[in-house]
């Protein structure tokens, strides 16, 4: 084992222990779901079982069915598998100690398994590790659409058009003119990066032309929950350090989009979508820790992900990103009533999470489908279109996000299982 993979070990393991930690003593949780309930459990009004309970039923189908096949398609954890993991031991176990210790060696043996799964093609008869990786190939270039379709939602079709357009246009003239020259030096611009800038400098645009305001509900409403959450900041420092350390070594992905982009070598953008996603969560963190007073185990949502990205070394992002963590809890109760005093802003946030949704269930089909279709030409593509549709049927047991993923893994495990009884032919 090289000394990077055992790094990579203790860096999970301490994200899995510590994320457990800060769930079991109610400091912070990473389901934005779970945190408007942890206030009946803090007042005594849902005992440890039936909050676990609750964690459980609204986490596992996250960490299974939607986590899983993203990070088995890209090689890249998606840390719903870490995080939501972390959410369901902490609030399961009472004794902070073992609820800890558990943390850890599942941390551990996140990184373990998913190697032991890539490694496991090797020796399958149909090895569609290649393949299943083009899964997320259409999520590279659909997720630039994601400003016009949130303009479209909140501003109206005619401003979704425009802003579409103008996203083309700043992509295709990206394309002609690249590479630029820059103090002597050929860099080859961004396309998708340039078109999504364009798109995001519309909805903020219009935005911050809207005149709409609402009352000022001052101070006193959540102040002992933003004393709450202040007087635990530096327990949340080290976790913002460890998901920032992490994202350094490109090992974690905040969402499908960063992911498929890391598996592609696509650094920046991959970190442009996590700064993005800080702007699409931040309404929602900031309200669910304002009424709870309980934060969010990864802060706004993946901009501290995105500062680990960016970062020159794991000790700059350890640094970055403890300091990104505690800037957020600083200044909270003012972005909190600047989002309440500003509406427009805090639907955008909305809205950009919505369309990035819908993008995400039409490219992760559109990718499902074609790695089916590399695994199992034409009779691939059939069954993908055919378990979707029949998913849709039965009332979606498998999220949408995750049907086409799934669907073409379930392919790949057929093909494979026909070729050892013959039925099928190895090309």
């Amino acid at each position: 084992m090289e000394m990077v993979d055992i790094i990579k070990i203790v860096i999970f393991s301490l994200m899995g222990g510590y994320a457990t930690f800060l769930t079991n003593r109610s400091i912070a949780v990473y389901h934005d779901g779970l945190r408007p309930i942890m206030p009946e459990f803090l007042n005594g009004n849902m005992t440890r079982r039936e909050l676990g309970g609750v964690t459980f039923a609204i986490s596992i189908g996250f960490i299974t069915g939607f986590a899983m096949p993203i990070t088995i398609a890209t090689g890249i954890i998606v840390i719903h598998i870490v995080l939501l993991s972390a959410d369901i031991i902490g609030t399961f176990v009472k004794n902070t100690a073992l609820a800890v210790f558990i943390g850890v060696v599942y941390g551990a043996i996140v990184p373990l398994t998913l190697d032991a799964i890539i490694k496991g093609f090797e020796y399958l008869p149909v090895n569609f590790l290649d393949a299943l990786a083009s899964v997320g190939d259409p999520i590279i270039y659909a997720f630039v659409a994601f400003p016009a379709i949130a303009v479209g939602y909140q501003f109206g079709k005619g401003k979704g058009l425009i802003t579409f357009l103008l996203s083309a246009l700043g992509w295709i003239i990206t394309e002609r003119i690249n590479p630029v020259n820059i103090a002597g030096n050929e860099v080859a611009l961004s396309t998708q990066g340039i078109a999504m800038l364009v798109g995001m400098i519309c909805l903020i645009t219009y935005a911050a032309r809207d005149k709409s305001r609402v009352e000022d509900i001052g101070d006193g409403l959540f102040a002992e929950n933003v004393k709450r959450i202040r007087k635990n900041i530096y327990f949340l420092l080290p976790m913002g350090a460890i998901l920032a350390i992490a994202a350094n070594y490109h090992w974690i992905a905040g969402e499908p989009i960063a992911a498929a982009l890391l598996a592609d070598g696509e650094i920046t953008s991959a970190a442009l979508v996590a700064f993005i996603q800080a702007l699409a969560f931040m309404p929602l963190v900031i309200t669910t820790a304002l009424v709870s007073g309980v934060y969010a185990t990864n802060g706004w949502c993946d901009w501290i992900i995105g500062l680990g990205y960016v970062s020159a070394n794991p000790v700059m992002a350890g640094v970055l990103g403890a300091g990104a963590m505690g800037a957020e809890v600083l200044s909270m109760g003012r972005i909190g009533k600047f989002l309440n005093k500003f509406p427009a802003l805090k639907l955008s946030g909305d809205n950009i999470r919505s369309a990035m949704l819908q993008i995400l269930e039409i490219a992760l089909l559109v990718g499902g489908i074609n790695a089916a279709n590399q695994i199992w030409p034409g009779t691939g593509m059939f069954m993908v279109v055919a378990l979707y549709i029949l998913n849709e049927i039965a009332g979606k047991p498998v999220i949408r996000l995750a049907a086409g993923p799934i669907a073409a893994i379930i392919v790949g495990i057929l093909v494979n299982i026909l070729a050892l009884t013959g039925l099928y032919i190895v090309q």
